[in-house]
């Protein structure tokens, strides 16, 4: 059975190695996140995970004369049983892209244009687990990944921006090949950092007809706390105005990290509240790696069961 592992093993040792003569390398990279969970709205407490786990690829070839291609593989799944949490194999990325002095293009299913540099700024818990504010940052209107994305990426000094056409179909199926969406998804943002000052605008169609979505955010490093705070507006597909706002703060300690956020999502125009959400939490590290997590969450809207915690532990490789 040894003689059996030698073939892949050696494939695995090719895939994560660094070749001098091609100037280029592979890197192994993901986490497992596995502990109690206890969402809101549920009355069960069930072996889960805070954070999604994954594994996934990262590829960078020098082509000299300051280009480079590099590429992007991420696939998710739950600690708990080993299933795919999704029916892409590769839900996270699946990219292909190549930079240079001009900028950074990037093909394949990818987040959305500002997703990263925007909507997930102001919210400590970094849109994972029971304490995640993904509501408030996306007004639920966002998609937060596009299929068949081409998006482009420059950074000029301080600033940085990106624009992204996708292709025009649901993101988030749970079956392929997914429907076609009502419009071309459409996204872009620009951002702003200098020392400790950080501030960032996106603005997103995420392919129906109606929706629009909108969000700026800044974030402040002052000594050991990080405040942060964004702001959304836009509309929904039937064309109701909505609005979220999210106050978030972090602190460094000798043993990890502390992490509150505030959030409320309103639907404008029947004037009702769809999320009111505060959340507490505590990351106590065990090494660069590997830390424990402790975190407890409230939305005063939702119908049953308003709180909600996971407790467990985290190992990135």
């Amino acid at each position: 059975m040894k003689n059996a592992f030698k073939p892949l093993s050696l494939a695995i040792l090719a895939l994560t190695s660094t070749t001098a003569f091609s100037q280029s390398s592979v890197t192994l990279f993901g986490k497992i996140d596995s502990g109690l969970v206890r969402a809101i709205g549920s009355e069960k407490t069930v072996l889960g995970e805070g954070a999604q786990s994954r594994f996934g690829l990262r590829g960078v070839e020098d082509l000299g004369q300051g280009m480079k291609v590099s590429f992007a593989l991420e696939n998710r799944f739950r600690s708990n049983s080993g299933e795919l949490t999704a029916v892409r194999f590769f839900q996270g990325q699946a990219i292909l892209a190549i930079e240079g002095g001009w900028g950074r293009v990037a093909l394949g299913r990818d987040y959305v244009a500002g997703y990263l540099e925007s909507q997930i700024t102001p919210d400590p818990f970094i849109h994972t687990g029971v304490s995640s504010m993904v509501a408030i940052g996306t007004g639920g209107i966002g998609t937060v990944r596009n299929d068949g994305a081409i998006t482009y990426k420059h950074k000029l000094g301080d600033f940085g921006f990106s624009v992204q056409s996708a292709s025009a179909v649901n993101p988030n199926s749970t079956t392929l090949p997914a429907p076609a969406a009502e419009d071309r998804p459409l996204s872009a943002h620009l951002d702003y950092k200098a020392g400790p000052i950080y501030l960032a605008f996106s603005h997103e169609n995420p392919g129906g007809i109606n929706d629009v979505w909108s969000f700026l955010a800044a974030r402040a490093a002052m000594g050991a706390w990080t405040l942060s705070a964004g702001f959304g507006t836009g509309d929904d597909n039937t064309g109701n105005k909505r609005k979220s706002y999210m106050l978030g703060a972090a602190m460094k300690t000798e043993s990890g990290r502390l992490k509150i956020a505030y959030g409320q999502l309103k639907n404008d125009t029947t004037s009702k509240v769809l999320n009111k959400k505060f959340a507490f939490g505590y990351n106590h590290d065990l090494s660069k790696r590997t830390f424990l997590y402790a975190n407890v969450a409230r939305d005063q809207v939702a119908v049953s069961n308003k709180t909600g915690f996971d407790i467990g532990m985290q190992h990135n490789f």
